[in-house]
């Protein structure tokens, strides 16, 4: 098996050329059409594999790719000729995914066509191939445009890879991305599109890693939301998508909270300002989204349409303008360089070889990750003790850090895997408190929301729905729930050791 490490990146067809013609290097220009198969049921591409054969100047050949191999951008490679249009058995049964497919036929489920056009480039002792694919996806008829540049390293460390990256994001517009081919194939063969719905893949996890071997495996799977959740967002708007980019912004946050003996550092610390920003820029967007989808329409099937009409238009016209901001924010080369500069930091960051953090780096991550999860539970707990007596503002931050507390049990969770129904029940309680602390927040904001869209709107008609629809709101009876998911909270068992 061979093991590679590259970066992907998303090119807009018409920067292929000044892309090109800054990758100074040996080159060569290749046509490759290549089939992937799998079972009836996808069983490759459930067991996280993908199966082609590609016809190509060195002749026919089989290969099969793991999903991850040690890391978001290193893959399992198992590579031989053949001689036959479809997989051979016989070469696929020396492969980890011969006791997947377990005798079962295998038949085409997609196709690419690209032009591969390779430069060779060559910074001191560092060898990086350079590829940029050009083409399409083919499946059941439909078809998806390919237009891709790889980074592959050959030789030398990963820094100068990063290196490299950002370079070229500096002269045009790079868009990390961490969907291969065969996922968009598989999407467009399913009956979707080539950008494949959102979903949060655990990281996988083991009781005997170190911290800084458990920092990656999860900051690979937070990495791999946040690519995914733009990509998504910037290819399908809507509020589900605000949502998700949101929630992988916060994740990606929290980590770098949890892991703060190793994340302390100035790097670190510019990528939560730089998370934060690219959150906030959505903020507006979803604020709006749950306004409109929980207070306007309920109220539209029940109040006379003449009295919301104007608040309406008012509100829509404020989401059409949040969604221009949200699609300025990731167009822009700031929420570019910041999904490289998260995954340089992962990879090739200086808390994973500076001496003096070694001793943290190399502690057993089950002890560190118990030490996170009781020391934020127990200030939780002891802050959330009198809900009712605490400002308002305080209790919004009381849900932030329940929110950072979830995310934190929900990611280390695969090193505690004796108990899964502690697991559970733990988020369960946690989510239950934050969400009752959400709904105190709701109460004291939306009134605040509504008004500063009826004066923008200048409509007195708008204001006055404004009002009305937010006039509204046992506030007694949302504490006394909050207080009682406070108090499950923390009965709650925890599933690290006490």
């Amino acid at each position: 098996m061979d093991r590679e490490i590259e970066l992907k990146f998303l090119i807009a067809p018409e920067a292929v050329e000044d892309a090109l013609a800054l990758l100074d290097g040996e080159g060569a220009l290749r046509l490759l059409d290549a089939t992937y198969f799998d079972t009836a049921d996808h069983a490759l591409r459930r067991g996280g594999f993908g199966l082609r054969v590609r016809d190509g100047e060195d002749g026919r050949k089989q290969t099969l790719k793991s999903a991850s191999a040690g890391g978001i951008f290193a893959r399992g490679e198992w590579e031989s000729p053949i001689v036959g249009p479809g997989p051979d058995a016989e070469t696929l049964a020396g492969t980890p995914a011969a006791a997947i497919v377990d005798g079962a036929a295998l038949r085409p489920v997609f196709t690419t066509c690209v032009e591969r056009t390779v430069r060779l480039i060559r910074r001191g002792d560092t060898v990086i191939e350079a590829v940029v694919d050009r083409g399409e996806l083919i499946a059941e008829g439909r078809r998806a445009t390919v237009c891709e540049l790889e980074l592959e390293l050959k030789a030398g460390g990963a820094v100068a890879l990063f290196d490299l990256a950002r370079d070229l994001a500096q002269r045009v517009p790079l868009r990390l991305s961490l969907v291969s081919k065969a996922e968009r194939g598989y999407g467009l063969a399913l009956g979707g599109d080539a950008t494949p719905a959102i979903r949060r893949a655990p990281a996988q996890l083991d009781p005997a890693m170190t911290v800084g071997e458990a920092l990656q495996a999860v900051g690979r799977a937070a990495l791999s939301q946040l690519c995914a959740s733009a990509e998504t967002l910037r290819d399908r708007p809507g509020p589900e998508g605000v949502h998700q980019l949101r929630v992988a912004c916060r994740r990606m946050r929290a980590l770098l909270k949890a892991f703060k003996p190793l994340s302390g550092g100035a790097e670190a610390q510019g990528l939560g300002r730089e998370l934060k920003w690219l959150a906030g820029e959505l903020d507006a967007a979803r604020d709006l989204d749950v306004f409109l989808a929980e207070v306007w329409r309920p109220a539209v099937k029940t109040q006379q349409a003449d009295e919301t009409a104007a608040f309406g238009r008012a509100l829509l016209a404020a989401q059409a303008n949040a969604y221009l901001r949200m699609e300025a924010a990731l167009e822009s080369y700031r929420a570019r360089l910041l999904l490289l500069e998260v995954a340089a930091w992962l990879e090739a960051g200086t808390w994973a070889t500076d001496p003096g953090l070694a001793a943290v780096r190399d502690q057993s991550a089950p002890l560190f990750a118990a030490a996170v999860l009781e020391h934020r539970r127990h200030a939780i707990v002891k802050t959330s003790a009198h809900l009712d007596r605490l400002d308002p503002e305080i209790r919004h931050q009381l849900r932030l850090k329940g929110k950072t507390l979830r995310y934190a049990a929900e990611d280390l969770a695969g090193l505690f895997p004796d108990h899964p129904k502690r697991v559970a029940g733990f988020i369960e309680a946690t989510k239950a408190l934050q969400d009752s602390l959400g709904r105190l927040n709701d109460l004291r904001v939306q009134p605040d929301l509504a008004r500063e869209v009826a004066l923008a709107s200048g409509d007195p008609e708008a204001a006055f729905a404004a009002g009305r629809l937010t006039a509204h709101g046992d506030e007694a009876a949302l504490m006394r729930d909050a207080q009682k998911a406070r108090d499950a909270f923390a009965d709650a068992k925890v599933f690290w050791p006490a």
